[in-house]
Parts: C-alpha cells; structure tokens; sequence
C-alpha cells in the first residue's frame, strides 16, 4: 500500500511528492521507525529518495530535485 504525502513534510515537497506518486508511479512511504519518509522511485533498480521533513535553506529544494532527476524523475 502507497501512502500519500500529508502534513509531515513542508508545502514544497508535499507538492513535488504528491506529483510523483500520483503522476508518474514513484511509491511514498512513511518509516515505521520514527526516520524520514522514503520515496521509491518507479524504476525498481533505483535506491529510495528520503525525503526531508524540515524546511531548511533554498538549497534544500534544489538538492531534493536533483536527487529526483538523478533517479529519473521529472520536476
């Protein structure tokens, strides 16, 4: 079962989590051990993206994007 990105994460990665999971088959799942959340991209062979639940500086964005494409996303 795929979650879906709520109030745990800042505005801007919910937004960028929830485009993923419903748009482009990337699974969303919260940790059961208190950890960040993980997003698994759809490509199986790919390691999971954790997601940062803080807002931080503006890199923070750009770097959580990066991760993204690199893992064949598209944002």
């Amino acid at each position: 079962m795929t979650d879906k990105p709520g109030r745990e994460l800042p505005k801007e990665f919910r937004a960028i989590a929830a485009e993923l999971v419903d748009n482009q088959g990337w699974t969303y799942r919260l940790s059961n051990r208190g950890g960040h959340p993980m997003l698994f991209p759809a490509d199986k062979n790919q390691p999971p993206i954790p997601v940062p639940t803080s807002p931080s500086d503006v890199r923070g964005i750009k770097n959580f994007r990066s991760q993204i494409r690199r893992r064949g996303g598209n944002v």
